[in-house]
């Protein structure tokens, strides 16, 4: 039993400094994402992309905020046995799943975008700029009402051994639906889109220019690899679903099931703010710009120096 006490909270304490870490690293790409909009005229194709970026950046630090709060929360309650329990607990416990929900939506959307470049590249209003900026309100909302139920039920309660807010896994069909409505319906859609450029580009393999080709073929590529950064956190969410399983069948939860499940979590997250700029290129760009000019300063500081010198 202390060994336990001993390894969760361990895996908490690791929680939380991974989370704040992902926090401070979601607020500088922020910072430079949003000054990089603001001072450069950009194409729509690059301002759509910087939108998708935001919004990922923004329900990551949101999500992770949350996370972090209810790791520090329990380091807190094992160390003095405070108690946190209060009229906003259950409401923090709500907001997770809406914003896992959300920031899977936003992948979506990036594959939206795509799929409408390739197969409705006439349909203009598809590939607006106001058009990506409205959808992840709509999102939002769905995702509120859709994770109510839980709300409904009273399925949201606090937990006094890890000292927050939020649904037990040993309600089993609650947990199915959060976890159907934050990554299934978001899958189904990324699926669907895949599938669906991918017979287009079969059937229109030998009609379209060149130009038009490579492009296609790009945006298919974005998409490819959308999946494959989805595939990675799905993985990340195994543990999880184990001690789902484990709580359907012995209708307990296991001591160590939040640590675990958490530090997995900001595992998936941190990859979430990592992977967006290695396969966001104007991202990358835009950082390695940074990186370059940081580098060239110190450089010509002492090549002014030097020339002074020699003066």
């Amino acid at each position: 039993f202390i060994m336990m006490n001993i390894i969760a909270f361990v895996l908490c304490l690791t929680t939380f400094i991974i989370c704040s870490l992902t926090c401070l690293f979601s607020c500088i790409m922020l910072i430079c994402i949003i000054h990089h909009l603001y001072h450069n005229r950009l194409q729509q194709e690059d301002r759509i992309t910087f939108i998708h970026c935001i919004n990922i950046y923004s329900l990551v630090l949101a999500y992770i905020g949350i996370i972090a709060s209810f790791n520090i929360q329990t380091v807190l309650g094992n160390l003095y046995g405070h108690d946190f329990n209060s009229s906003w607990c259950v409401i923090l416990g709500y907001l997770p799943p809406i914003l896992i929900g959300c920031i899977y939506w936003a992948f979506a959307n990036q594959a939206f975008f795509r799929l409408c470049r390739v197969v409705y590249p006439n349909i203009k209003w598809l590939q607006s700029y106001r058009l990506f900026i409205i959808l992840p309100f709509i999102e939002l909302m769905l995702s509120c009402i859709l994770m109510s139920l839980v709300l409904f039920v009273h399925d949201v309660v606090y937990l006094p051994k890890d000292y927050y807010c939020f649904v037990p896994f040993t309600n089993v069909y609650s947990m199915l639906w959060l976890v159907f409505n934050g990554y299934g319906n978001q899958i189904g859609v990324l699926l669907f889109i895949y599938i669906r450029i991918t017979i287009f580009l079969r059937r229109q393999a030998n009609t379209q220019t060149l130009i038009v080709k490579q492009r296609q073929e790009r945006d298919f590529l974005i998409i490819r690899r959308i999946l494959i950064v989805v595939g990675v956190l799905i993985s990340l969410g195994i543990p999880a679903m184990g001690f789902l399983m484990m709580a359907f069948i012995t209708h307990e939860e296991h001591s160590l099931t939040f640590p675990i499940f958490w530090f997995f979590i900001s595992i998936s997250m941190i990859s979430i703010c990592i992977s967006t700029i290695i396969f966001t290129p104007q991202l990358k760009k835009i950082i390695m710009r940074i990186i370059q000019h940081n580098r060239v300063i110190p450089l010509n500081g002492s090549v002014i120096r030097s020339i002074q010198t020699r003066q």
